[in-house]
């Protein structure tokens, strides 16, 4: 399997070809899909938070409202990084959440996570997402190289994984623009870890 890392199968070799710009513009189109379920759902691209140490520029950020009219706050990094997103960077992102009083952070990025980073988001409930072509979801057996995926599959153009580490297991879940229901079932989980 040529298109996965070799020393974190469940991470792509290499990041897709497109602009940062392209990048954040289809990750926040995901974003958008989910406000088909929540009231008064807002997404916002490259906006402004103010915090106690200064202002911060996310890529993306999510309003909603739940109960009648309490405000939830999402914070949205995309990372287009060569190698898997390390721990630091998730712990970068979680002082940003605290400090802008944002209720959840998530992270999208080209190359996957380091195992120790999905440890980090399981423990502060921070959700990480691959960004990756459509084909790299199409696997096959075969001793020679894997075909390109038939075309009646009707792959998207890019996908997304929910990554989740539970119990020692990496468990992966599909979005794209199409389903975005592990992002929905993510937004609605009731535990906020302090």
């Amino acid at each position: 399997m040529a298109d996965r890392n070799p020393t974190s199968q469940w991470n792509p070799a290499y990041p897709p070809d497109l602009s940062p710009s392209d990048y954040e513009v289809e990750v926040v189109a995901w974003l958008r899909q989910l406000g088909e379920s929540l009231d008064r759902f807002d997404v916002q691209h490259l906006k402004h938070l103010q915090g106690s140490a200064g202002d911060y520029e996310f890529d993306g950020v999510a309003e909603f409202t739940i109960l009648g009219g309490a405000k939830i706050l999402i914070i949205v990094e995309c990372k287009r990084y060569s190698s898997p997103v390390e721990r630091d960077h998730l712990i970068t992102l979680w002082g940003k959440k605290d400090d802008v009083s944002a209720h959840k952070a998530m992270m999208f990025a080209t190359c996957g996570f380091q195992s120790g980073a999905l440890d980090y988001a399981r423990q502060k409930g921070i959700a990480t997402i691959t960004f990756v072509r459509g084909e790299f979801l199409y696997e096959t057996r075969s001793r020679i190289t894997t075909p390109d995926p038939p075309t009646w599959l009707n792959l998207p153009s890019y996908a997304g994984i929910l990554m989740q580490k539970e119990a020692g297991n990496i468990l992966c879940s599909t979005i794209d623009r199409d389903d975005v229901g592990p992002l929905q079932a993510w937004i609605r989980n009731n535990e906020h870890p302090a």
